[in-house]
């Protein structure tokens, strides 16, 4: 006879979790995962730059509105943030997130499953880039994105 087979919940959840999905206006630009390393990180891999110095939470130069939703940070941000802020440089979404990077409306929202994911230290420098946007259509970004590139 076959062994029974013991069931672990915690374990078929940690296995089929549903990776985090990063939208953009609505439209799916990215998938989120462990190995990206920051929210910033992320994004980036996906060519959508955000304005950026220190990568590492202490100027908060890529500080964000938090729409909805809370973000667990990879080293401890020292700039000053509110309640309805972060860092996109030193964090990564804890649960369903919405973040506001635009004042004529255009968001990021970020979709995570509650998965156990161990912070990374971040120590990058990076210079901010020139602001490339088409004016073509009504602005999507604001000036916190330096550039939006299609793949």
């Amino acid at each position: 006879m076959a062994k029974p087979r013991h069931f672990s919940p915690n374990l078929a959840k940690s296995a089929f979790a549903k990776a985090p999905i990063v939208r953009l206006q609505g439209q799916p630009v990215l998938l989120f995962t462990e190995q990206q390393g920051s929210l910033l990180q992320a994004l980036e891999a996906k060519n959508i730059k955000m304005f950026s110095e220190c990568r590492s939470g202490f100027c908060g130069a890529c500080k964000t509105r938090i729409i909805s939703g809370k973000v667990s940070y990879l080293s401890e941000p020292l700039a000053e943030l509110n309640n309805d802020e972060c860092l996109p440089c030193c964090c990564i979404p804890s649960e369903d997130l919405e973040l506001d990077l635009s004042p004529e409306g255009a968001t990021v929202v970020t979709y995570a499953a509650n998965v156990a994911r161990k912070p990374q230290q971040m120590g990058h420098t990076h210079s901010p880039t020139q602001s490339t946007i088409s004016h073509s259509a009504k602005p999507l970004i604001s000036p916190k994105i330096a550039e939006v590139c299609e793949e």
